[in-house]
């Protein structure tokens, strides 16, 4: 069965297989600088050279950290690239987080991506996490604001329900909605069909989480001879067309075996 590659957002084709940077750039707790900074750089360059031209960062991760390092990393590279962040989560403490969807605050951390990121415009925006006490129609209007003076391309949410996607959409064009997705955690499945339907790039994070799996798909993964994480990708990339899988690795050997996932046409 054939299975489609690539994901076309506004003028740019995306392959369906990007790279999500929160771990291989940071410290222990999503806290701090890289372990190792210098293979970080190398794993990030190694996937744009082997076809990755969707790289996923967030100004939380280190906090910042992971975006001075993912623009080192991408620098060579031009415009062969979509660059995404994410704004609105505070990191306060190693493993922790508070949301805030303040348009002022909102207004600080974009600035700030843009300068950490040295560019004028940033390809994809996510509001990072919707902040309970500030409606998510006045966060996603701040996103909007930014993009008519061009400081975002494309405004994405995360981790959002299907009322809260409607919501946002009320003020903006919403052009991705990145959410938690596997085999076994399909508790968004109602949006991924809303974006299916409305052609809206949903971009799965966590894809291959040791949790997400089973004694039943580990066995198959056996009986074709190849990894569970090449297992859960194949089936991301069959479940619909609009799906983009963001998995993280310090490894050169991981993503290369991730990326052999296109290949394969196992179904669970």
């Amino acid at each position: 069965m054939k299975t489609n590659k690539t994901f076309k957002l506004g003028n740019f084709e995306i392959n369906r297989i990007g790279f999500g940077t929160m771990r291989a750039t940071t410290g222990a707790g999503i806290w701090g600088d890289s372990l190792n900074k210098a293979n970080a750089i190398k794993v990030i360059r190694t996937a744009i050279e082997n076809g990755v031209n969707f790289i996923d960062t967030a100004d939380s991760y280190g906090p910042y950290t992971s975006e001075l390092l993912v623009q080192e990393a991408i620098s060579p590279f031009g415009d062969k690239v979509m660059l995404a962040t994410k704004g609105g989560a505070i990191k306060y403490r190693p493993g922790a987080v508070m949301a805030n969807g303040h348009p002022y605050y909102l207004r600080t951390a974009i600035e700030g991506s843009l300068r950490r990121l040295q560019r004028e415009t940033i390809d994809m925006y996510f509001l990072h996490r919707v902040d309970p006490n500030i409606p998510i129609e006045e966060s996603v209007g701040a996103l909007a604001q930014f993009q008519k003076e061009g400081k975002i391309k494309h405004i994405g949410i995360s981790n959002v329900t299907l009322e809260l996607l409607e919501r946002a959409q009320s003020v903006a064009k919403i052009d991705a909605v990145q959410n938690a997705f596997s085999f076994k955690d399909r508790r968004y499945e109602n949006v991924v069909n809303k974006t299916k339907a409305e052609n809206i790039a949903f971009v799965a994070h966590t894809p291959v989480a040791k949790n997400t799996w089973d004694d039943i798909a580990f066995a198959k993964a056996k009986q074709k001879d190849i990894s569970a994480n090449q297992l859960s990708l194949s089936w991301l990339l069959q479940y619909a067309p609009n799906v983009i899988s963001i998995p993280g690795t310090s490894s050169e050997n991981h993503l290369l075996e991730n990326l052999a996932s296109y290949n394969l046409t196992t179904k669970i």
